[in-house]
């Protein structure tokens, strides 16, 4: 299945890659693709970090979040935000990322924000 939908956002992720909307990675692995992420730079949000099952808490996940906030962070000032759901590892990554629960947003998910001061703190402390 994921395998499928990667395959369905692969042209999505060329395409945020070339726009002005946004930026997008990959993260492969013995030349397979096992995750993505994408930045929507017009709403500064992370509209997706996603990493396959099988390479679950490996490192890809944070590896592809620290590349991402460190682009998007070199070159902008403004904060970001992402929406996960409630009491799901996505929810206890960001909060280990240092994201900053703000609110609850959409259908149910907490609403996290990160902003150019917190990430330099979290990267001084490694």
């Amino acid at each position: 299945m994921f395998y499928r939908i990667l395959q369905l956002f692969r042209m999505q992720v060329m395409l945020i890659i070339i726009s002005d909307a946004g930026k997008g990675w990959v993260y492969e692995s013995e030349n397979e693709i096992i995750g993505f992420a994408i930045i929507d730079l017009s709403d500064r949000n992370i509209w997706a970090l996603f990493i396959h099952p099988d390479h679950d808490r490996k490192g890809a996940g944070r590896a592809l979040h620290d590349e991402m906030l460190k682009w998007y962070f070199g070159r902008y000032a403004d904060k970001l935000w992402l929406g996960t759901a409630p009491n799901t590892r996505a929810e206890s990554f960001y909060r280990r990322a240092g994201w900053k629960e703000t609110g609850m947003h959409g259908k149910g998910e907490i609403k996290f924000e990160m902003t150019k001061e917190d990430w330099n703190e979290n990267l001084k402390k490694g």
